[in-house]
């Protein structure tokens, strides 16, 4: 069985996440598209528009959809591109699948190609020139454009502009890792259709970008039209007031020093936030407020959401610092069960029941699905919901 693996976080799944499956299938002759996907919080930081047993089932029961999805790690899910790309390729690359498909705004892939080569090939005097230019009081991003200029061009530095070409970038970078190590996996950059990330298209092709699609959740907008099947959405509007009052309380009882352990915080972050935590009326605005030349808006969210689950530095380190072996089963097909039967002995477990198979995993492996459950528990605490009955240890994967 030809397998081909895409990395998504289908926040939400939507028509131009179909045209991708469909794409991916059509290019790479797959016969099964399995989907690793982020769990309840994004690479963004923020809470999903709805869980991730939702935009899984999503995903496999829509026409033409995903075969399998499994969950990325938290620890992976919620980190820079870097950490998250990485994640998620080594997770395909253990599943054993043939080609890996992701998105993208080139025009023309092999430009991604080449230039992902020379981030490689460079990395070290890249870093160098980025360091220096934040020195000059430049933004991180702005910083790393320029040096990425100073090496590759500016036709190149342009494509960092992107969201989903800073992603594929990361894709493309850990493929190579791999292929330096005689994995032949193939890598499949597929060009986007229609709308932008935060782009809605022309009325006729109802298409728009899962940034646009999230803005109009939050003003009460309908996006059936958008979506290839009808979804139950959360509140955004709840969840937002419900973060911020839940993040409020772990931040009041909380120390400069308690804060300065949790990933993502330190060289006085910890003091601003418990600074602006009292007076901030709305999670946007404490972000704005926290945001700066250093740390970005991005950055930030994903440091508040590790406040929540509590995620400390070393913890993260440890468990991103080697390729997950173990992720738990979100949803599958007749092609997606086929293809676990075949590679039920593989490098890789998919986990269908926790409580059944925790304890055969390698110990890194539990601490990540403990964290998942965790981070999970949270999900359902700011969507109001039962924790016992919402929990990882109960649900069950979306089998069709």
């Amino acid at each position: 069985m030809r397998t081909a693996g895409i990395t998504a976080e289908y926040n939400p799944f939507h028509n131009g996440h179909v045209y991708h499956i469909e794409k991916t299938r059509q290019l790479s002759g797959a016969d099964c598209v399995i989907a690793v996907m982020s769990g309840d919080f994004t690479q963004r930081g923020e809470p999903a528009v709805c869980d991730k047993w939702e935009r899984a089932k999503a995903a496999v029961s829509a026409a033409r959809g995903a075969d399998l999805v499994v969950e990325l790690p938290f620890a992976f899910a919620c980190s820079r591109a870097t950490v998250f790309a990485a994640g998620a390729v080594d997770m395909l690359v253990k599943m054993g699948v043939d080609v890996i498909s992701f998105g993208c705004e080139a025009e023309e892939p092999e430009r991604l190609r080449n230039l992902a080569d020379t981030l490689v090939s460079d990395a070290a005097s890249i870093e160098a020139e980025k360091t220096a230019r934040m020195g000059e009081g430049l933004s991180h991003a702005k910083a790393y454009e320029l040096a990425v200029a100073d090496r590759a061009g500016e036709a190149a530095a342009e494509l960092l502009r992107s969201p989903n070409n800073i992603l594929a970038l990361e894709y493309l970078k850990r493929i190579a890792f791999w292929r330096g190590k005689g994995v032949p996996i193939e890598d499949l950059p597929v060009k986007r259709f229609g709308s932008g990330y935060h782009d809605v298209s022309a009325a006729e092709d109802a298409f728009a970008g899962a940034g646009a699609l999230r803005n109009m959740l939050k003003k009460g907008e309908d996006i059936r039209r958008y979506v290839p099947a009808a979804c139950s959405w959360e509140d955004a509007k709840v969840l937002s007031d419900r973060y911020l009052q839940i993040l409020k309380g772990t931040v009041l009882r909380s120390t400069p020093e308690d804060l300065a352990h949790i990933r993502g915080i330190g060289e006085g972050l910890e003091n601003s936030i418990i600074r602006e935590i009292k007076t901030a009326e709305s999670i946007d605005g404490l972000i704005a407020a926290l945001t700066s030349r250093r740390y970005t808006g991005a950055t930030i969210r994903r440091a508040l959401t590790h406040v929540l689950t509590g995620t400390g530095w070393k913890e993260a380190d440890t468990l991103t610092a080697r390729a997950p072996s173990a992720g738990r089963l979100l949803a599958a097909g007749e092609k997606g069960r086929q293809f676990m039967r075949e590679h039920r002995d593989g490098d890789f477990t998919v986990v269908t029941n926790l409580n059944r198979e925790e304890e055969k995993l390698a110990p890194l492996d539990r601490q990540l699905l403990k964290l998942d459950e965790k981070a999970a528990d949270i999900y359902n605490l700011l969507c109001g919901r039962d924790l016992y009955a919402a929990s990882d240890r109960v649900r069950s994967p979306y089998i069709e």
